[in-house]
């Protein structure tokens, strides 16, 4: 973790001054000083951060399957835990998605420490903002909400065939193609799997 630490001292204090700056354009008032207060705000991720359990990673990569040639995208990925798991175990590439600075921090340090880096891209941004066109895999472990949100883009931007498994949360009027219950830490949940049938413009 050394190498990094600079670069997260770095990052502390530059969200400290643009708090700063942020409160500074809005006591300036007006449409440009609303807008970069708005720009320079610190990002907030939709959800706190809660590791999937190791055991519920191992069962996830059956229930997909994970395939050699897999490109998993984790939307929302903490430490890196499952894209590292299925580009280590199974073969796959993966791309991490995740709005937390120092989340990414950590997975790029497990995935250095699994040997499986090459194999891993790391996207530290809004996972709304994020093309996963690319995506053969979707793994999500977030709120209702923000499942029922993240619906459109899904359906938009995913080809025929790809699949989008779910942790704990279902996607409300989308029916699954199967289900597993699984031990989590607080007890039995699910897991909620789709394939894309027929994506818009494809």
């Amino acid at each position: 973790m050394a190498p990094f630490a600079p670069r997260l001292a770095l990052g502390r204090i530059g969200r400290g001054m643009l708090v700063a700056l942020a409160l500074c354009a809005l006591a300036a008032g007006g449409d440009a000083g609303r807008a970069f207060a708005q720009a320079a705000a610190p990002r907030v991720p939709d959800v706190p951060y809660d590791p999937t359990p190791h055991n519920v990673v191992a069962q996830m990569l059956h229930f997909a399957p994970v395939r050699n040639g897999d490109v998993v995208f984790d939307l929302g990925c903490g430490d890196g835990r499952i894209v590292i798991a299925a580009a280590k175990e199974k073969g796959a590439r993966g791309v991490c998605v995740d709005i937390d600075p120092e989340r990414m921090r950590e997975a790029r340090a497990n995935a250095a420490a699994a040997g499986v880096l090459d194999r891993i891209r790391f996207l530290d941004q809004d996972l709304f903002a994020t093309d996963i066109g690319e995506a053969t895999l979707v793994v999500l472990f977030l709120w209702p909400e923000v499942n029922l949100k993240l619906r459109p883009k899904l359906w938009r931007e995913l080809r025929r065939g790809t699949r989008v498994v779910s942790y704990v949360h279902h996607m409300g009027d989308w029916k699954p193609q199967r289900t597993m219950t699984v031990q989590g830490r607080l007890g039995e949940r699910q897991l909620y799997l789709w394939t894309i049938a027929s994506p818009q413009g494809k």
